[in-house]
């Protein structure tokens, strides 16, 4: 099966890259779906109406009404794209944050010293959870939390501790990722409107000024995609094999079989 890089996924993967992965299509279809449809529709009506076209009539003269709808739809797709691709980019930086949540779990339960940690918790916050498992999800996922407001800088230097293990993999994929995630704060906290923090980790790399509402390029909603894939496939190997993580068939997981569909969107 012929796969795009954007979907390059390995034959064996953790339950954490698993999950991960099975998202990441979902996001790549739900952005997608739209333009799909309405591709679809046209085609149908283009055809039908050369089909029953009589005396050089075009497609658009057989159906009219069916191309006027098909038009407005058009625009409507237009015009929601901004906000699509703002959803689209935030659930993705979000579900790469939940993999590194999840990697931490599955590593800490594999390797309960890990868990050791100046860190404090109230006796409340550890009763609360049910088994050990849970409650280092919780401790985890609470901590990454706290860490994505500073930046994935502050997510890495985190995990290199905990795990003494390297997250990035290049210089070029970290800082669209660190971007990416400063995108999606300010999507999440302000509207998409531009604070200090936001201009200071774009480092230049947009016009948009203090105070200024800014829309995400559609192409780095791609590169976010592409690079969050990237870290997510390097690294899953590596934890794997440093902890002894059970690893599964990518090909048995239900999602799989998306993957050829989408990559070929």
């Amino acid at each position: 099966m012929q796969k795009r890089p954007l979907l390059d996924i390995p034959d064996s993967v953790t339950r954490s890259a698993a999950d991960f992965y099975e998202q990441h299509l979902a996001i790549m279809l739900q952005y997608s779906i739209g333009e799909m449809i309405i591709g679809s529709h046209e085609r149908f009506v283009v055809s039908a109406g050369k089909a029953l076209a009589t005396d050089g009539m075009s497609p658009a003269e057989v159906f009219p009404e069916a191309f006027a709808e098909l038009e407005a739809l058009k625009g409507y797709i237009e015009e929601t794209r901004p906000s699509r691709l703002e959803v689209a980019l935030s659930r993705t930086v979000e579900n790469f944050l939940s993999y590194v949540s999840d990697i931490l779990t599955e590593a800490i339960i594999a390797r309960p010293d890990l868990l050791r940690t100046q860190e404090q918790v109230t006796l409340e916050e550890v009763l609360n959870h049910q088994s050990i498992e849970d409650f280092v999800r919780w401790a985890a996922e609470r901590r990454v939390s706290q860490l994505s407001f500073k930046g994935l800088d502050e997510i890495a230097s985190y995990v290199e501790k905990r795990l003494g293990m390297k997250l990035q993999s290049s210089d070029g994929d970290w800082d669209t990722l660190t971007q990416s995630i400063a995108v999606r704060n300010i999507i999440v906290h302000r509207r998409s409107i531009a604070d200090e923090r936001f201009l200071w980790a774009m480092k230049g790399e947009t016009e948009v000024k203090l105070g200024e509402k800014f829309q995400v390029p559609r192409e780095a909603l791609a590169q976010t995609m592409k690079c969050a894939m990237k870290i997510v496939r390097g690294f899953d190997a590596r934890v794997a094999e440093k902890f002894d993580i059970l690893l599964l068939s990518s090909a048995d997981q239900e999602w799989y079989e998306k993957v050829g569909g989408a990559a070929g969107d």
